[in-house]
């Protein structure tokens, strides 16, 4: 899926009522939390002139990338989360607001905030493409065509770190309710792959935007190299419908004519009986532009 702005400009006109809102949700709008920070940083970094003119060193550019990325996911949450209860969404979005400026500065102690983004950015880029999502506990439930999905979503900090998130991820998920029983709640585990494969320094480069399944590609070939490291050592059941690995990473789109929000999602079957999965796959198509089957054991890859 991608988001993209029509201006810098327009971007930060659009988040002029953010305070109003966090007011709203019962979040106290402070100038030092992590979003007002950013606004600052992108009014700093603000490009005098469009295209290749821009005079920006490497890491300026860095930095400006990655404040556009991270804004432009949180003006998705504002506008597709706008209308959701404040008791639910207030606290969480309390947390998101917290952490470091810099993603390449974040660590397992400050990584609250950009976890909780993970957790409500995916239910926005769900709810924009028409999908019924609603937030709590577990992090997500999704209803597609009558079947439920409980979605908890976790956002390792390295290749080790995945194992112990799917297993912390399923007892949670069987907690919830998830079970193998016909007609009943089947768990999705969520990873996000960003903090692994980007670190806050990765910018995905492309002639054009017909250049973003390679993103799909990166996430593939990452998995195939590390999944020795956790796939064979976990069990499921038929209470968790798959695995989905989730990548956003900033786009450079023909030598800076264009900025973009790239995300991908690669889905793994967990349990033994692939109906549920298969429903997931079907409907969630409608999500991407592009769709490629591959062997239902080497999971399903979509893009958009």
């Amino acid at each position: 899926m991608e988001f993209t702005i029509s201006s810098h400009n327009s971007l930060l006109a659009d988040l002029a009522d953010l305070d109003s809102w966090l007011a709203g949700m019962g979040v106290p709008a402070r100038s030092s939390d992590r979003i007002h920070q950013l606004i600052r940083l992108l009014e700093k970094l603000k490009p005098t002139s469009p295209g290749p003119a821009l005079k920006f060193t490497r890491e300026e550019q860095r930095q400006y990338m990655y404040a556009l990325a991270e804004l432009l996911e949180f003006h998705q949450i504002f506008t597709w989360l706008k209308q959701d209860d404040p008791a639910v969404l207030g606290p969480k979005l309390m947390r998101a607001l917290s952490g470091s400026l810099d993603p390449a500065d974040e660590s397992i102690s400050n990584s609250i905030g950009r976890n909780m983004m993970f957790e409500l950015s995916l239910a926005s880029e769900w709810r924009r493409a028409g999908l019924e999502v609603a937030i709590g506990e577990p992090d997500l439930r999704l209803i597609l065509n009558q079947q439920e999905f409980l979605v908890e979503c976790k956002r390792p900090f390295d290749w080790s770190g995945i194992m112990r998130c799917i297993k912390d991820a399923k007892r949670q998920l069987n907690r919830s309710g998830a079970r193998a029983a016909s007609s009943t709640p089947k768990g999705v585990i969520a990873i996000s792959l960003s903090k692994i494969i980007a670190r806050g320094e990765r910018i995905f480069w492309a002639k054009s935007m017909a250049d973003n399944s390679q993103l799909g590609e990166i996430i593939e070939s990452e998995l195939a190299a590390n999944r020795w490291r956790w796939w064979n050592n976990i069990r499921f059941d038929d209470s968790i419908a798959g695995v989905l690995f989730h990548l956003t990473l900033p786009a450079d789109v023909d030598k800076g004519d264009h900025f973009a929000l790239l995300s991908f999602s690669n889905i793994y079957q967990a349990g033994a009986n692939p109906e549920a999965l298969v429903r997931l796959n079907q409907t969630m198509e409608s999500l991407y532009r592009e769709s490629r089957r591959a062997d239902p054991s080497e999971g399903s890859l979509f893009g958009c």
